[in-house]
């Protein structure tokens, strides 16, 4: 497989990924709230480590390889921008790559701090 076909795939992977744990673990969240023999709370905490886990694993490639790091930044961004209150992105939550999410308070923070890291880690590069 061609270099960059795997990296833009990589950072579709890592930009999605955690998106999607931090959705399901508000899902969990709000399972055990409503039934609380029906789950466990250890299932919340595993979505979040997994979404730390895969956001680590991501940056540390994405350091070395700047398509990655600069397709999981937008991927983040298209995920994360259509949940806020502004008037000019309601469009980005009909497209295709975005039918997750239930714009939780969690997934936007962490969202938006993932696309941080990104954008410092596609900006810095290299570790010298």
């Amino acid at each position: 497989m061609n270099a960059r076909i795997r990296s833009a795939l990589l950072g579709l992977g890592l930009g999605v990924a955690p998106l999607l744990l931090l959705d399901l673990a508000g899902t969990l969240r709000d399972a055990v709230e409503r039934d609380p023999a029906g789950t466990s709370y250890w299932w919340v905490a595993a979505c979040y480590v997994g979404a730390g886990a895969l956001s680590g694993a991501g940056l540390l490639a994405g350091a070395r390889d700047r398509l990655l790091a600069a397709v999981a930044l937008v991927v983040l961004l298209v995920g994360v921008l259509p949940w806020l209150p502004l008037t000019g992105l309601t469009w980005l939550a009909r497209l295709p790559l975005v039918p997750f999410g239930s714009g939780g308070f969690d997934t936007i923070g962490v969202g938006f701090a993932l696309a941080g890291a990104y954008a410092y880690v596609l900006v810095r590069g290299k570790g010298r």
